[in-house]
């Protein structure tokens, strides 16, 4: 009788690592984990302003899906979806995305609410420019007009004295 250790490595068990590699080939997941990385590099490749309104969602084939916080971003990122793809594709090995198909979505913060949550800068006002408003509004007796007043000058300091247009 032959002795069991002698026989073929039909017994013995398989490295997992030998399984996975096979899985990973038969199934092509090389390639879609590939894909897969611009969610990790989405912000380094758009820039920050955009990956603000707009983040990739899934990637169905090689089409990426992005969702946009409003319409005025999604026309803008539309016209600059052949910029994105060079980016994106730059960044990818041996894979490609195709295309880049946009969707809006209301739950992702709008440019206008992006703005609002930038920190103000502090202002630094001419305490001498600011004492000659002062006396200038002094004359007037009503107390509330003259706080109006004063705000809206804070106001106009503030977006660096642009002239106020009626």
């Amino acid at each position: 009788m032959a002795d069991p250790r002698q026989s073929s490595n039909i017994n013995r068990p398989t490295a997992i690592e030998h399984l996975l590699g096979a899985v990973f080939e038969q199934k092509k997941w090389r390639a879609k984990l590939e894909l897969h990385r611009v969610f990790a590099f989405w912000e380094e490749a758009v820039g920050q302003e955009i990956a603000a309104v707009a983040r990739p969602a899934l990637i169905r084939g090689h089409v990426l899906w992005v969702q946009v916080a409003d319409s005025v971003w999604m026309q803008q990122l539309h016209l600059q979806k052949i910029l994105l793809l060079e980016k994106i594709n730059r960044q990818l090995h041996g894979e490609t995305i195709s295309d880049i198909r946009f969707q809006l979505d209301s739950t992702l913060p709008t440019s206008q609410e992006q703005e609002n949550k930038r920190p103000d800068k502090p202002l630094l006002i001419d305490r001498k420019k600011e004492r000659e408003f002062d006396l200038l509004i002094s004359s007037l007796d009503n107390k509330d007009l003259q706080a109006s007043l004063k705000k809206l000058w804070l106001m106009m300091q503030k977006k660096g004295g642009e002239k106020l247009k009626i």
